[in-house]
């Protein structure tokens, strides 16, 4: 019996894609009283960074969970979770805090990288799912 993995590379590749995010910027705030542009990076702001490196070592840890799939796509829904609260800060911090302080902000070409990420998780969590079924049927054969 074989079980196709394919999960593992869309996990792989959504590590890749997260631990990118932390480098890059993810947006660009112009105070519109200075005319100053100020670029926002993930390592200085830890409201973001936080959030992304944490789940860029839940999915270093889910990685490695393939004997037990159960915990395996338990991990990845928590990481799935917390990639969609990264980019409800980004936007937060870009948008409603920029608002209140009269600060004109916008996005940065980087910030497709939450999307892939997420994408890349639920293709990752539909391969567990698939490989849960197809344990399963074997056991029935059985």
């Amino acid at each position: 019996m074989q079980i196709q993995r394919i999960q593992s590379v869309y996990i792989f590749l959504a590590i890749i894609a997260m631990a990118i995010f932390i480098i890059v910027p993810y947006g660009t705030v112009l105070h519109t009283e200075a005319g100053v542009s100020e670029v926002l990076y993930t390592m200085t702001e830890y409201g973001v960074l936080i959030p992304t490196g944490a789940v860029v070592l839940l999915l270093l840890t889910d990685l490695f969970l393939y004997r037990n799939l159960a915990l395996q796509r338990t991990v990845l829904l928590i990481s799935l979770m917390l990639t969609l609260a990264t980019a409800a800060v980004v936007c937060f911090a870009l948008f409603k805090q920029g608002a209140a302080e009269g600060i004109d902000a916008t996005f940065s070409v980087w910030d497709i990288l939450l999307p892939i990420a997420v994408i890349l998780e639920i293709l990752g969590v539909r391969g567990i799912n698939h490989d849960i079924r197809l344990l399963r049927s074997y056991d029935r054969l059985r």
